[in-house]
């Protein structure tokens, strides 16, 4: 899990959340040291978990379809993430930035089911 660690989330109503990176995560050494960019797995990751939260019950992408990214995230961006569920089971997925409004940065289509929730042994 991301959150708590990577990004916080900033604002959240229903389905649309304004995320924030932790510009000081490791995952940034190295990707990459001297122009940090948010990884597009990260969003997925991130993606997934705020599906999980606006539904209700964990939830893995099992497929992307139409992912597309307009330009590079960095560490410094608050983002507007919307997850809209339209058919069983296939999640909408759209990332702006936060101060530019409308601005498409990232947007995708997510084929998701859901998942027990198990505890994990170690």
């Amino acid at each position: 899990m991301l959150r708590n660690s990577f990004y916080d989330i900033v604002h959240r109503d229903q389905n649309v959340y304004i995320i924030r990176f932790n510009a000081k995560h490791p995952i940034f050494l190295g990707h990459f040291p001297e122009r940090p960019i948010v990884p597009g797995a990260c969003i997925v990751q991130i993606a997934e978990e705020l599906a999980a939260l606006s539904f209700g019950h964990p939830i893995r992408f099992t497929a992307i379809r139409d992912l597309k990214f307009r330009q590079p995230i960095t560490p410094d961006q608050e983002i507007l993430i919307s997850i809209q569920k339209s058919t069983e089971p296939i999640y909408k997925v759209q990332c702006a930035d936060s101060t530019k409004g409308e601005l498409m940065i990232i947007s995708f289509n997510a084929c998701g089911d859901e998942m027990e929730e198990k505890p994990i042994k170690i």
